[in-house]
């Protein structure tokens, strides 16, 4: 991917020196605003604008990437956070789950009593 992209940029560069070559002599005037430039080489003007551009274009992505590793930052803080109540959710699910077990095992050990006796055994109400 190195080698197309730098490929990419040499022709980009050749362009703009042939483009340069063939504009070599020709002058133009400039209307900004409220200046006026006059009989500036044309070649200045291409390379200032193509330069202008180059570096609006790289402040500009700048802040998309900046704004995007803000973000996923706060997508990483999120799951962190969501991981961590997981967490306390299984811990508490175990415990629910452990005391789920100790009732089923006194209700078997319950029926068993019951069914040894042949009587149901006394609960605290009946006393």
């Amino acid at each position: 991917m190195k080698i197309i992209l730098t490929f990419f940029w040499i022709a980009i560069g050749a362009v703009l020196l042939w483009f340069f070559a063939k504009n070599l002599g020709q002058h133009v005037n400039i209307w900004f605003f409220t200046q006026t430039y006059e009989n500036i080489n044309l070649v200045t003007v291409i390379f200032l604008s193509t330069l202008l551009g180059v570096l609006l274009g790289a402040i500009i992505m700048t802040l998309r990437i900046l704004k995007e590793k803000a973000r996923a930052a706060g997508f990483k803080r999120e799951a962190k956070r969501l991981n961590k109540e997981i967490e306390k959710l299984k811990s508490k699910l175990d415990a629910v789950n452990k005391e789920l077990e100790t009732l089923k095992e006194e209700r078997a050990l319950q029926k068993t009593e019951t069914d040894s006796t042949g009587e149901a055994p006394q609960t605290e109400s009946e006393v």
